[in-house]
């Protein structure tokens, strides 16, 4: 029983690597209904992420440099305890002012 179930497994799987055509797709269907389908190949439109970003336009954003990164680690340093909790909370509330904090 366990020979035919392997055999079978490995059928199934090996036609499954030697497919090219495989499309990626997501599909999120909404509380109120609503359903999203995105993902790549026969022309679905690329998914986005909580930026509202595709992949292709993530990977063009530059990475900040790290004298950046050294100054936002120096302005995080110099908060109070206070101040870093209020800018902490921000960021839970609303993830998008991550990338407009340096600003």
């Amino acid at each position: 029983m366990k020979l035919p179930l392997a055999v079978l497994a490995s059928v199934v799987l090996t036609a499954c690597a030697g497919n090219t055509e495989v499309v990626g797709e997501r599909v999120t269907v909404e509380p109120s209904g609503v359903v999203d389908v995105c993902g790549e190949g026969d022309g679905l439109p690329e998914c986005k992420d909580y930026n509202n970003l595709t992949y292709s336009e993530n990977l063009e954003e530059k990475a900040p440099t790290d004298t950046q990164m050294e100054n936002e680690a120096a302005k995080v340093r110099a908060e109070t305890p206070a101040q870093l909790e209020k800018t902490i909370s921000e960021l839970e509330q609303n993830p998008e002012l991550i990338d407009t904090m340096a600003e």
